[in-house]
């Protein structure tokens, strides 16, 4: 696996996995005493009238009650929400002095020191404070398993997961980074299994449909992988990962033409088409189907990109020779020699080829 590859799947999987504030234990926390502010009501505040009339509200209610430890989290919150993770983190800490709702307290500090700070250590254990409170918390299951997802502990990631689908089961979030997190951990069976429920819940997920398609193509099964990726492609619009990964398993089944064209496909995208790599592979896949005039276009641009990779000048140097320009492939071939003198061998067998046309 290319770096490339690996940079686009991990933005992929971030795209597809990217997760809402949680905070479901908040609306078991409040109480129901008549006049007071709910969190419902600051959301329908904030959107219809903006962030900041939802702040001024909050504040015009603390100026009456100061020691009120709910509004103090509420507006936590909302500075979390605004990204404001310092003032987040004192409000949260002026609920938890007050003895407000521990767990969900913790856990907004958690989501600050993770999503806003990008310290998934902290993240992790606030997370696991909030679940001291309450061990029936499924929240802080699931902002654990994220920040185990980010630190690369797969295995704490899935239990945790798996955890938050026991008290949810018919949620789709854990089972999403059950599946996420087995198959890191090459638990395909698991990972299957996890991608199942999410479609058996939410039957348009894309991602879990690519992801699907991932582990049939990694155990060989690349007609199921074909059909898992063709649909996850038209539920998504298309994604370029998922047409790279289709173009692979087209590959594998010798259908050279759809290979040929998801690749085409995928350039539409500014992270794959920034990138030498990708134009050799569609170079490569149109020049195996005969589209000599596309291949050279991609050919031509890979060795733009990517002046000192050999590969690229043999590439449009077998292109430009079956298009009827010989001095052009001879120059490409010679320049294959000199950037890499164990192929000279190869070049000048190419060259010498060009004589006979």
């Amino acid at each position: 696996m290319t770096k490339t590859t690996k940079i686009i799947l991990g933005s992929a999987a971030a795209a597809a996995l990217s997760l809402a504030a949680v905070f479901s234990a908040l609306e078991r926390a409040e109480t129901a005493r008549r006049g007071q502010l709910g969190w419902s009501e600051i959301k329908s505040i904030a959107a219809a009238q903006g962030l900041g009339e939802a702040v001024s509200e909050v504040e015009k209610r603390l100026a009456a009650h100061p020691n009120d430890a709910l509004l103090h989290y509420y507006r936590a919150r909302l500075h979390y929400e605004a990204d404001q993770g310092r003032e987040a983190l004192e409000e949260a800490d002026k609920a938890i002095k007050l003895g407000y709702a521990q767990e969900i307290s913790h856990l907004l500090k958690a989501l600050v020191y993770g999503r806003l700070y990008g310290d998934r250590a902290r993240q992790r254990e606030l997370a696991s404070k909030a679940l001291v409170y309450d061990p029936t918390y499924d929240d802080g299951y699931l902002v654990r398993a994220e920040a185990g997802y980010a630190l690369a502990d797969y295995k704490a990631c899935a239990a945790d997961a798996d955890s938050f689908s026991r008290l949810k089961p018919k949620e789709t979030d854990g089972y999403e980074y059950s599946l996420l997190c087995l198959e890191l951990l090459g638990d395909s069976a698991g990972a299957e299994s996890a991608g199942l429920k999410i479609l058996k819940l939410k039957p348009d997920s894309h991602a879990a449909l690519w992801r699907l398609g991932r582990l049939y193509a990694a155990r060989g099964l690349h007609k199921r992988a074909l059909i898992r990726f063709s649909e996850a492609i038209r539920l998504s619009g298309g994604r370029p990962r998922y047409y790279l990964d289709r173009a692979l398993s087209c590959e594998a089944l010798a259908d050279f033409p759809c290979a040929a064209w998801d690749y085409s496909s995928a350039m539409d995208w500014k992270e794959i088409s920034g990138y030498a790599s990708y134009y050799y592979l569609l170079g490569s896949a149109m020049h195996r189907i005969g589209e000599l005039k596309t291949g050279l276009e991609a050919a031509d641009t890979a060795v733009a990109k990517a002046p000192s990779d050999p590969a690229n000048y043999e590439l449009r140097g077998r292109l430009r020779a079956e298009l009827g320009d010989p001095s052009g492939a001879k120059k490409d071939f010679q320049k294959l020699s000199s950037l890499s003198p164990a192929k000279k061998p190869e070049a000048d067998a190419l060259i010498e080829k060009l004589k006979t046309k």
